[in-house]
């Protein structure tokens, strides 16, 4: 087999059920259907550490965060960590990163271009250090812009970024596409094109705004007002703008003969995001579906059959295992995640009966962000948080996670806690489990300094929480 191309279309905060063919009945997404129904889509397919950091460590490295080499916002990715990169560069591929990192902030490593004119970047404008980008060799990547008609980047090794001039999943398309049609490179290549959009701030170029906010399709655990409803029209069109992009770059692939029937594309992205549900928006961090669930579509012309949806557990910590997996290639003894390559190939397979499912190291921006650890199968969704509470969601009588079971039906818990406790030994669980096991009564009220108005969704707040 000769080692194909390998395209990753990574966005920001695309919760996977926001696809048409997925089952949204708002958003248009032909592009990300077409590549579904040419080879496969996870229904099933989840984000272990639904934050960005954490997540994009999961993603290159194989391993869960709390085990792995990025196990909090704003860790690195280590300097001698293994990752997608360095492996596949053993086996002989050139690598490319275009767009958002979120894995090398170093707060020091502001070029002079940035502390002269500090006022035109965004908070993070950090350069990424050379050993913090995973392995890649071609760099056109940037830590955080959260300003989608404002960016920048840094080119290759040079010292000071350069803007974005545009929208930047546009731009990043165009500088990925002439990047394919300008490969020289006997190697095949593995690039990864990652975009910060449906991230938030929400924008979008005014062609794709064709939502009317009132005639939107919602979920009964949407918070029901016009300002939600305006929100999620801007995010399903900045999909619908990301989509267009793909198009873009796959009609790019086929019209190269280098890369046309040639290319593995697998699109998928860090985590999701409430969209206004359980009345949260631009938010993620925790066990629910809206957070947790992500598009996972794997294109391959050829080699992966036509399956379209399938229902299998799939986990982004199952990335990097997979596509060695697709190349044949040996597996990694550090690796955590499943190789999924069969089911892709459409051969005999045997899923696992659940995902493990956490928050690792997050930013504690308020009292609402807390650690957690969970599991999910295909009925049930545990989750244990570092206070001391628990979620319990039966997925197939309650999808839309309305009812806590925790109290209720305290059998499931219980085999569900000891699953993951075990699950948690398997995978060298730094602490939670001293914590699930042996944790103290938790000491109430806490007093909240902050002006912000309290709460969220953290099942903290009754009687807890104490506004000062």
């Amino acid at each position: 087999m000769t080692d194909p191309h390998i395209i990753y279309i990574l966005s920001d905060e695309h919760c996977g059920t926001a696809m048409s063919h997925a089952g949204d009945q708002n958003v248009s997404t032909p592009n990300m259907d077409q590549l579904a129904s040419e080879g496969v889509s996870f229904r099933n397919a989840y984000a272990n550490c639904p934050i960005c950091t954490p997540s994009r460590g999961t993603i290159f490295s194989g391993r869960y965060a709390h085990a792995g080499p990025v196990q909090f916002f704003f860790d690195v990715y280590k300097a001698t960590s293994p990752s997608t990169a360095t492996i596949l560069r053993t086996a002989g591929y050139h690598t490319a990163y275009f767009g958002k990192w979120h894995c090398g902030v170093v707060q020091d490593q502001e070029p002079d271009e940035v502390r002269q004119n500090r006022q035109d970047y965004t908070r993070w404008p950090m350069r990424t250090p050379e050993y913090h980008r995973g392995g890649f060799q071609d760099w056109f990547g940037f830590e955080v812009n959260n300003a989608p008609f404002e960016g920048f980047y840094y080119h290759q090794n040079e010292v000071n970024p350069r803007k974005i001039n545009g929208y930047q999943t546009d731009v990043l398309t165009d500088m990925a596409i002439r990047y394919l049609n300008e490969y020289g490179h006997q190697k095949p290549l593995f690039l990864v094109l990652s975009v910060e959009p449906p991230h938030f701030p929400l924008g979008v170029p005014d062609q794709f705004m064709r939502f009317d906010p009132s005639e939107l399709k919602t979920q009964p655990n949407f918070s029901d007002t016009p300002e939600m409803r305006e929100k999620l029209a801007t995010y399903y069109a900045m999909i619908e703008n990301l989509d267009w992009n793909i198009g873009r770059l796959s009609d790019a692939l086929s019209r190269n003969t280098q890369f046309t029937d040639n290319t593995l594309t697998v699109y998928f992205s860090d985590h999701g995001d409430f969209m206004g549900n359980h009345g949260l928006f631009e938010r993620k961090e925790n066990p629910h579906q809206e957070s947790v669930r992500v598009p996972a579509i794997f294109h391959w012309p050829n080699q992966i059959p036509a399956q379209g949806m399938r229902n299998e557990l799939f986990s982004l910590v199952d990335m990097l295992p997979t596509t060695l997996g697709l190349l044949e290639m040996d597996m990694p003894s550090y690796l955590q995640g499943k190789d999924f390559s069969s089911a892709l190939l459409n051969k005999p397979f045997v899923e696992p009966n659940h995902v493990l499912l956490e928050m690792c190291g997050n930013p504690r921006w308020n009292l609402d962000f807390l650690d957690w650890r969970g599991l999910v199968t295909n009925k049930w969704k545990y989750a244990y948080y570092e206070t001391g509470h628990e979620l319990l969601f039966d997925l197939e009588e309650d999808p839309y996670e309305q009812t806590n079971l925790v109290d209720s039906q305290t059998e499931i818990r219980n085999q569900l806690r000891q699953q993951l406790l075990r699950t948690l030994a398997e995978t060298r669980e730094p602490y939670f489990d001293v914590l699930i096991e042996h944790g103290v009564r938790l000491e109430t009220p806490v007093i909240n300094v902050s002006t912000r108005k309290h709460g969220g969704i953290s099942p903290t707040w009754d009687k807890v929480i104490q506004t000062n």
